[in-house]
């Protein structure tokens, strides 16, 4: 036999080998003495109660074991639930232990392992007995009767790998909704009880949507739990995090906070530094935060948005269950913080802060302010320093010391052409109640220095400016007791231009008067306080304006008002009203909001109102055609809210309510001038109501009331009586007025639909009836023309009459007026137009008879027309035929 065939009979023999063993170990982990056998070795490498599925066994090219469904027992001390599970396991043979007739496992791989740890109410986490120890040599000097423990470790485990994996913690028998997720890595044995770690994960919580939570990678060596894994040092990297991700791991919910996260810590313990001795479990930290672009979620990203460097350095005892933290840097690009503090983790928790010293730029506040506020004008400027220190400590916050000091700053404000002056202040705790002295800012003036040419002229101007500054201050005192917490925020404002303060406000995105504009001086305080935070506070202000000007979207003129007093807080808002110029007269009363029904679609407001002259043409030009048809749109989202500046001007009318009362010296309509008018007012749902409305018209007594509604069209019904009017008060012109004397009472129903006056007119129309008194019509005798067919000047006496009288079409016609004499009746017909001209007609009453029938002889009557105050008067002939009489 030659060599070859030797070595090929040789290899032919090791292969037919290796299947015969691949085939027997195969059969023979599927026994039930294998199966025992098996587990009982993985119960020793783990330390813990294994189950598992299925065995299966490769010799090639490495003898591996491979497991399913696997699941690793928790200590009935942690709970019942298990402590790791994975749905297959592979672990390699150590060649070393099977050449010493051991089966010692090597590397174990996880395929999606789930890992549950579970911290006890002993504060001890079921992981700290798992990994083996550092020093077995304990159970070598052992010693007792029967059949003596090996002096090894019962722990085998070399190597372990994880494969998208998952790890859930537990406190108690509660599970925490955070977990981590897409674990990989390893933890192999460097030495006798000294591990590797190279681990990866990503943060997870549940119900909750995560889109960038970055990747958490963990490196370092630690040494068994038994000996509380020291020594050991720990690198951990978190790179690219979204805050919002940070922000939702750590409460469920969005703050509405965007930005990066990128953090790097450092831990150690049982290796000292040389000069900082440690004690045991004592662990060194070092962490590094950095965060960037922070700003609110529907602000686009900014090249001065703020970034935050954090630094801490200290140690971590857990024997004693404290943090200190001896150096706290937190750094932002033009500020910083210098500060200690320690922890205590052990029941009760509790945290301590000293700042020793803080140094904020007005700058970086700008900044903050431009990330989270929207429309913060871009050229708006601050140039000041803010320092302070203070210690606090709990939770909720307890200051214990605080100082907090400025030297005063500036802040240029676009449309303004001097600088708003911040002048210095100082606030200290003291007796657990801190105080901040006065703080006081002069508001800068409107008018540029280039606006004076001579010397004269700039030196008049910077005096005026320096006495309105005086006059122009806003004051702040913030005071806050930290023993019943109890805090109050007061603002004293003395404005002898309130433009100024608009303008500053506008700057940073908090326009105050959207859709108004108020110029003149203003003058109050307003107070904000709080019990035990913000969220119980409560607020109240007043203001008195006094000369001032309010010019408001829908108006064409403005407000003039030159005393008027505003009060405000959480309870509603009320005006006083002493001297305000409105729609041609000089206003004064009260306006209250009624709490009882605070919801913002239903807010109510009672009034009481008084007005020496209110002219119907007045409001047409303060509301006419220059301010139509756009100005409901314009007017009504500034008075409501700005979130309904899209809303149809339909649906922000029909939200307003308010009721109340309005009387008035002299009303005028057109014509008709009324005289000591008063009535109730109430608009609802797009419509207004006015009852209960009394006037004194033309000597006599008018009362009725009003009805419109506004919606889908503007729609006017008015009822009214009257009484004891006279006939030579009413709207005639001056000399038909002197023709006419006497009493008229009645009553009218008018109607009329559109906008404006000439609209209105156009289309209003009503029905009404009339009963006169001792009426005489001065000029002509009628009776006495009638009969001789020739006109006769005098005066023609009636003692009653009445009838009906119609409007439309600018007429009023009136409908078979009967007028009474002993003598007789006359019927009065024609139309009056509002132009004072018509056409009147004065017939004698057919003479009751029962002759039969027959006709009379001609008869005639008198036709007044033409202009009014001029006009033709003719006698003319008519034929009439008598009815006959049954």
């Amino acid at each position: 036999m030659s060599r070859a065939q030797k070595y090929v009979r040789s290899f032919a023999l090791l292969v037919l080998s290796l299947a015969a063993t691949q085939v027997a170990v195969s059969s023979l982990v599927k026994t039930h003495r294998m199966r025992v056998y098996l587990i009982s070795h993985l119960e020793r490498a783990f330390g813990r109660p294994v189950d598992a599925g299925s065995f299966s066994f490769q010799v090639l090219p490495i003898p591996q074991l491979f497991v399913d469904n696997v699941t690793i027992g928790e200590d009935p001390s942690f709970g019942h639930e298990y402590f790791l599970r994975a749905e297959n396991m592979a672990a390699s043979l150590r060649l070393s232990g099977i050449f010493r007739g051991r089966f010692e496992f090597g590397t174990m791989s996880f395929t999606r392992p789930s890992l549950i740890l579970v911290r006890n109410a002993q504060g001890r986490w079921n992981i700290e007995d798992w990994l083996p120890p550092a020093n077995t040599s304990h159970y070598a000097s052992s010693s007792g009767y029967g059949p003596q423990p090996s002096a090894e470790s019962t722990h085998h485990l070399q190597k372990i790998q994880f494969d998208d994996g998952r790890i859930n913690f537990k406190l108690g028998d509660e599970k925490r909704p955070f977990a981590f997720t897409n674990v990989s890595g390893t933890v192999e044995q460097l030495d006798e009880g000294r591990w590797q770690l190279q681990l990866e994960a990503q943060p997870w919580r549940s119900g909750v949507g995560l889109q960038s939570a970055g990747i958490l990678q963990v490196r370092g060596d630690v040494a068994g739990t038994s000996s509380r894994l020291q020594p050991a040092q720990i690198q951990v990297h978190w790179d690219k995090a979204s805050l919002a991700d940070l922000f939702r791991l750590a409460t469920g919910n969005d703050p509405g906070i965007r930005g990066e996260l990128s953090l790097d810590g450092q831990a150690s313990v049982g290796k000292p530094e040389p000069g900082e001795p440690t004690g045991p479990g004592q662990w060194r930290f070092n962490l590094q935060a950095r965060t960037s672009q922070l700003h609110r979620w529907d602000l686009t990203e900014r090249s001065d948005n703020p970034n935050v460097n954090l630094n801490i350095k200290g140690i971590w005892d857990l024997v004693a269950g404290e943090v200190r933290a001896d150096t706290i840097n937190l750094d932002s690009p033009h500020s910083r913080l210098r500060a200690s503090g320690e922890i205590l983790t052990n029941a009760p928790a509790d945290w301590r802060v000293r700042v020793g010293s803080a140094a904020v730029q007005a700058q970086d506040l700008l900044a903050w302010c431009r990330a989270f506020q929207p429309n913060v004008d871009e050229d708006i400027s601050a140039d000041q320093l803010f320092t302070g220190s203070g210690e606090l400590h709990g939770w909720p916050i307890q200051w214990d010391s605080a100082e907090v000091a400025s030297r005063g700053g500036i802040l240029l404000v676009p449309g303004l052409a001097q600088p708003v002056q911040i002048d210095p202040f100082r606030g200290s705790l003291s007796s657990r109640r801190f105080m901040l002295q006065p703080v006081r800012v002069v508001l800068g003036s409107q008018t540029p220095a280039s606006a004076a040419k001579s010397k004269s002229e700039k030196a008049l101007l910077a005096k005026t400016r320096s006495s309105a500054a005086s006059e122009n201050t806003i004051e702040s005192v913030l005071l806050e007791d930290f023993s019943t917490g109890e805090g109050v925020l007061r603002l004293y404002l003395r404005l002898a231009n309130v433009t100024p303060a608009f303008k500053i406000a506008a700057a940073f995105g908090h326009p105050l008067n959207r859709g108004w504009e108020l110029t003149g001086g203003a003058g109050g305080r307003v107070e904000l306080g709080w019990q035990r935070g913000l969220h119980n506070r409560h607020w109240r202000g007043s203001f008195d304006l006094s000369k001032a000007a309010l010019q408001a979207a829908g108006l064409n003129l403005p407000l003039k008002l030159d005393d008027v007093h505003l009060q405000a807080t959480d309870a509603g808002r009320s005006a006083t009203l002493t001297h305000v110029g409105a729609f041609g007269g000089i206003w004064s009363g009260s306006i209250t909001e009624n709490i009882e029904e605070p919801s913002p679609e239903n807010t109510r407001w009672h009034f009481q109102l008084h007005s020496d002259l209110l002219d119907a043409a007045e409001l047409d030009r303060w509301f006419g055609p220059r301010a139509r048809p756009s100005w409901l749109q314009r007017l009504l989202p500034a008075l409501l809210s700005k979130s309904d500046s899209d809303a149809k001007p339909s649906e922000l009318m029909r939200r307003v309510s308010a009721e109340g009362e309005i009387s008035l010296d002299t009303l005028i309509v057109e014509k008709v001038r009324l005289a000591h008018a008063s009535g109730k007012v109430a608009l609802r749902d797009l419509h207004l109501d006015v009852h209960d409305a009394e006037a004194q018209w033309a000597g006599g007594i008018v009362i009725g009331n009003v009805k419109a509604a506004f919606s889908p069209a503007a729609q006017y019904d008015v009822n009214a009586a009257f009484t004891r009017v006279n006939l030579a008060q009413l709207p005639w012109t001056p000399r038909w007025a002197e023709r006419w004397s006497g009493a008229v009472n009645g009553q009218v129903h008018l109607t009329t639909v559109g906008v404006g006056r000439e609209e209105l007119l156009e289309k209003l129309a009503g029905h009404g009836e009339i009963k006169l008194n001792g009426v005489e019509f001065r000029g002509w005798d009628v009776p006495s023309s009638v009969e001789s067919g020739t006109l006769h000047t005098g005066t023609s006496h009636w003692t009653t009459g009445e009838g009906e009288i119609t409007l439309a079409g600018r007429n009023v016609t009136l409908d078979s007026i009967k007028l009474d004499t002993p003598r007789g009746k006359t019927e009065l017909t024609g139309t009056i137009g509002f132009g004072q001209d018509g056409k009147l007609t004065f017939t004698p009453a057919l003479p009751e008879t029962r002759t039969p029938p027959r006709s009379f002889p001609a008869r005639r009557t008198l036709q007044v027309s033409g202009p009014l105050d001029t006009p033709v008067v003719v006698v003319e002939p008519i034929s009439i035929i008598a009815a006959p009489v049954r």
